[in-house]
């Protein structure tokens, strides 16, 4: 059994500091856009499957990232699917200073076709980590009966109006960044 939110504790780092990626995994990784779009364009379904959506305490980090106060948060996590394939666990938190974020009942929907429809979004700038066999993620990859193997994720902060969130994004096996 999974307990939520899976943990993506890992070191992770500037963009500029990594240097043994593939030009696929840098496509991919680096992609300052939508990646719901880019995942979209890649298949024929795309659909998100919802894991848990709860809300939980921000870690310091977490608060130092978001640069707030605000202790808890709202933490959504998903499986992007394109044609039924899981390509991408991702989890945002999205702090609780305001029940009227739009934001906090978004649903099945992608927060990439809401965030990224906005004009005032503006985001900091990627940072990359790898998760090993023995990370936490891997439980995941073993419910979803992928193959095991290091897998890679991003995250960043993402500020809209006056809100600030973080996103993390973990390529899983079968991702089109490892093709």
């Amino acid at each position: 059994m999974i307990t939520y939110p899976l943990s993506i504790s890992a070191n992770w780092q500037s963009t500029s500091s990594v240097s043994d990626l593939s030009s696929a995994e840098q496509e991919w990784l680096f992609e300052p856009n939508s990646l719901t779009a880019k995942l979209k364009s890649k298949s024929q379904i795309f659909s998100v499957k919802v894991l848990s959506e709860q809300l939980f305490t921000l870690s310091p980090e977490q608060q130092n990232l978001l640069s707030c106060a605000i202790q808890t948060a709202i933490n959504r996590e998903v499986i992007l699917l394109c044609d039924n394939v899981p390509m991408v666990y991702a989890q945002s938190w999205l702090p609780k200073s305001d029940a009227s974020n739009p934001l906090h009942t978004i649903g099945e929907r992608p927060l990439g076709d809401v965030i990224f429809q906005d004009p005032a979004l503006k985001r900091t700038d990627i940072e990359i980590a790898s998760f090993n066999f023995s990370h936490s993620i891997q439980q995941l990859v073993t419910l979803l009966n992928l193959p095991n193997r290091d897998l890679l994720g991003r995250r960043s902060v993402f500020s809209l109006h006056e809100y600030k969130f973080l996103v993390c994004e973990v390529f899983l096996p079968g991702a089109y960044l490892y093709s």
